[in-house]
């Protein structure tokens, strides 16, 4: 896994604040802030994000954190070692996005990648509520899942 390289991808896809911002699938809801690179802000511990504006320094710790939860959730998923490195790195992306919970509900995806069946993989994440909500994101990470 290049993690410098997942950092890219994953700041490309968040993008980054320094103050909070509403959650994009769910804007109309106060209790569902964003802030740095998607971090999701955890009411009421991380309630003090709601008003701070960040340096760089900790926004970096917090996605290193919310990185490492979603490589941890990403290996729950599936096993690393059994799919491409590429691919492994698109289920972290999705992880972070998504939450195990939700990626958890991606049972043909993940049959697909036991497959090592890129293309369907690709065919399973188009086929979600997820690309519906994420068209941008989606799309781009189901094309990369494509040509692993």
């Amino acid at each position: 896994m290049n993690i410098e390289r997942l950092k890219k991808q994953i700041t490309l896809s968040e993008g980054k604040q320094r103050k909070a911002y509403p959650d994009p699938l769910d804007p109309t809801n106060p209790n569902k802030m964003t802030i740095g690179i998607g971090h999701l802000i955890k009411l009421p511990d991380e309630e003090y994000l709601l008003k701070a504006e960040l340096k760089d320094y900790e926004i970096d710790q917090i996605f290193m954190s919310d990185l490492n939860q979603a490589i941890d959730d990403a290996r729950k998923f599936i096993d690393e070692h059994s799919i491409h490195e590429r691919a492994f790195e698109i289920i972290v992306d999705m992880a972070f996005n998504l939450g195990l919970p939700r990626l958890s509900l991606f049972k043909r995806l993940k049959q697909a990648l036991i497959n090592n069946d890129y293309v369907r993989a690709s065919e399973e994440m188009l086929a979600s509520l997820w690309h519906r909500q994420l068209p941008n994101r989606s799309s781009r990470l189901a094309e990369e899942m494509r040509n692993v």
